[in-house]
C-alpha cells in the first residue's frame, strides 16, 4: 500500500539552510570531479575515489534534506552523520586520504571548517524538524 506524504515543505530559514547546503554540495561535486580526474591521471586512485565519495555523500545529504520525504530523511540523517564524523576521522589518521578540495580534508579546513559545521547544522535541522517532534510540540 502506498502512503501519501501530506507534510508541507519547509519555509523560512530551514529552507535557506537546505539550499545553502545544496549549493555547497554542488561546489564539492564539481571540484571533486575535476580534482579526481587529475588524481586518476596521476595514479592516485584511492584518493580520487574517496574524494568523489565525500562529494556524493554531501550531495545525498543535501538532496535528502531538501526532499524531506519519509525515506529521504533516513538518507539525509545517514549522510549528515557521515559528513560530521569523517572529517574528524580522517584528521586523526594523519595521512592525505582525500584531495584538498574534499569537504573531509583536514576537518574541512580548505573551506574554513564550514563543511563540518554545515553537517552539524544539518543534523540539528533534521532533529528540530522531525515530524514526530513537531507532532509532540503541537499536542498530536
Amino acid at each position: 500500500m502506498s502512503q501519501v506524504d501530506d507534510r508541507q515543505s519547509t519555509h523560512g530559514w530551514p529552507q535557506i539552510i537546505a539550499w545553502v547546503l545544496a549549493a555547497a554540495a554542488a561546489v564539492f561535486v564539481w571540484r571533486g570531479i575535476v580534482w579526481a580526474t587529475d588524481d586518476m591521471v596521476a595514479g592516485h586512485y584511492g584518493r580520487a575515489v574517496l574524494t568523489l565519495v565525500s562529494a556524493a555523500v554531501w550531495l545525498a545529504g543535501a538532496v535528502g534534506t531538501i526532499h524531506n520525504g519519509r525515506r529521504m530523511r533516513y538518507v539525509a540523517w545517514g549522510a549528515w552523520i557521515v559528513n560530521a564524523i569523517m572529517p574528524l576521522a580522517l584528521l586523526w589518521t594523519g595521512e592525505n586520504a582525500v584531495a584538498h578540495v574534499s569537504p573531509w580534508f583536514h576537518g574541512g579546513s580548505t573551506y574554513f571548517y564550514l563543511p563540518t559545521l554545515g553537517a552539524i547544522v544539518a543534523i540539528a535541522l533534521l532533529a528540530w524538524s522531525s515530524p514526530s517532534r513537531i507532532a509532540a510540540r503541537n499536542g498530536g
